[in-house]
């Protein structure tokens, strides 16, 4: 997109501006890849199998258990 300058503003020397984008990178198409990638994950995870061997009621407890897994247990810190 290209750039813009505003005008200057009333009882100041300010002139507010932005310089043109650099446009479509490599970086953010790695970016979006990753964002999908992320997304199907999260759906695999959300809608597998084995939550339906889970309570209903323990449902949300037994996820927020997964999402902690990787840190070390409380005696063990």
């Amino acid at each position: 997109m290209p750039g813009w300058e505003s005008d200057k503003q009333l009882h100041s020397n300010y002139i507010s501006s932005k310089p043109d984008s650099p446009g479509y990178t490599e970086d953010q198409a790695e970016v979006s890849r990753f964002r999908a990638w992320l997304l199907e994950l999260s759906i695999t995870v959300s809608t597998h199998p084995f939550w339906d061997s889970v309570e209903a009621g323990d449902r949300v407890g037994a996820r927020m258990a997964l999402k902690h897994a990787h840190e070390p247990a409380e005696d063990e810190a």
